[in-house]
């Protein structure tokens, strides 16, 4: 398998002579269903090989290697002279450890190394109140892990004024710990602090732990809701930010298939990020998302909109065994992290040219809502498609039809002089 990243036989018989030898190929192979490309994935085997024969001058078994050991092993490689193909340039150590890291992790992957790897970062423990409230939001109202990890670090800090104790609880400790852990924040921030907090005292009210009522006691700030307009493009612009992908390449592929089912479907960003493969149906030409409460809703995949992904999978998707749709582009190929859409959408709305405060992954779901408005959909319709629990959500976006306010308004009475 590694002969054919490597062009002398000599070398490659220098490889195999190491102690990991017998494990390279496997390991390429892995590195090469990873994504990898030809020159990373050859400096990957190189240093895993040299790692290993290092290993061995310190009179030590395959079987103890160790991430432990890779800041001697760096600083080895300062003052190497090995024989090559096992010597690298000074400017290539990064590669070098990688590929030891690569190594140690495939020997561990096969049983070879037995020892744990070390441990991570202790994460402080949360306290039980937080605990029993993030399973209880998570089986009775189907809130994600993500959400849960922003809601779980509010309560936290929350709880270094309120205490451990819900039975101790009164109106004025709640109102003084909601005014100081609020002020000077943004708006954004008090509503997150509010909301939660709020939430968090029902759920210690359902449970019989705090005393009725609390709930009432969290103050409420003066954030009229829906109060502000939508944040969107004009249909001309997002035309533009589409056509901006290019189609030539894998990523031009992913973004356009990308950018597409936000704009024309209204998708969310994590909407993206959790589409699996089997979530298409290419013969009924629709497609399975589920929202914020995990509800799942199918829509209709339009032929522009198939196309464009049924492109991207078959021309610019790597080749990977991960079920997930969208998925990086360089190695290790995975799925996308939580700022790649918003990312993908601010790339493009960049290139196309765009003067915009908002280039984030909702400003083309408000630009899908506010367009199918304009093209004479009714409110409960857009609802439907944006999957909106509410219908007052989607009346957000009746502020921009301007064509129907116009029908509306009352004319602006005349003052006449005196």
């Amino acid at each position: 398998m590694i002969a054919k990243y490597f062009k002398w036989n000599q070398s490659v018989t220098r490889l195999l002579s190491t102690p990991a030898g017998p494990y390279l190929s496997a390991l390429a192979q892995k590195l090469e269903l990873e994504g990898f490309s030809y020159w990373i994935l050859r400096e990957r085997v190189r240093g895993a090989a040299h790692f290993s024969r290092w290993n061995q001058r310190q009179k030590r078994p395959i079987e103890q290697l160790h991430e432990d050991l890779f800041q001697d092993f760096e600083a080895h490689l300062g003052k190497c002279r090995c024989q090559r193909p096992l010597r690298s340039s000074r400017y290539e150590d990064v590669k070098v450890l990688a590929g030891a890291r690569a190594l140690v992790q495939h020997l561990r992957d096969c049983g070879v190394v037995t020892s744990l790897p070390p441990p991570l970062e202790e994460i402080p423990e949360s306290p039980a109140l937080v605990t029993g409230f993030c399973h209880w939001m998570r089986n009775q109202r189907g809130a994600k892990e993500k959400t849960l990890i922003r809601y779980g670090a509010v309560i936290k800090d929350v709880l270094g004024d309120l205490g451990i104790d819900p039975n101790v609880y009164d109106a004025a400790l709640i109102r003084a710990c909601i005014l100081s852990r609020t002020k000077g924040k943004s708006r954004s921030a008090v509503k997150e602090v509010v909301s939660v907090t709020r939430v968090f005292l029902r759920y210690l009210i359902a449970q019989g732990r705090c005393r009725t009522g609390m709930d009432d006691a969290v103050p409420t700030f003066a954030m009229w809701r829906l109060s502000a307009l939508p944040r969107y493009l004009p249909p001309a612009d997002i035309e533009r930010v589409i056509a901006s992908c290019n189609r030539d390449t894998a990523v031009g592929l992913r973004d356009r298939a990308t950018v597409l089912l936000l704009a024309r479907l209204g998708l969310r960003a994590g909407d993206i990020l959790n589409m699996d493969l089997e979530h298409i149906d290419w013969m009924d030409a629709s497609i399975r998302v589920s929202g914020k409460s995990r509800t799942e809703v199918k829509l209709p995949l339009t032929q522009e909109v198939g196309d464009a992904v049924l492109e991207y999978l078959r021309r610019g998707r790597p080749p990977t065994t991960d079920p997930h749709v969208f998925v990086t582009m360089q190695a290790p190929v995975g799925p996308l992290h939580t700022s790649s859409v918003s990312a993908i959408v601010a790339r493009a709305i960049a290139r196309a040219g765009i003067e915009s405060r908002f280039r984030g992954a909702h400003v083309l779901r408000h630009s899908a809502a506010t367009d199918m408005l304009r093209q004479g959909a009714t409110l409960q319709q857009v609802g439907v498609v944006l999957r909106h629990q509410y219908l007052d959500t989607t009346a957000h976006y009746a502020k921009v039809d301007l064509q129907r306010l116009r029908n509306i308004a009352l004319p602006w009475p005349e003052v006449f002089p005196c």
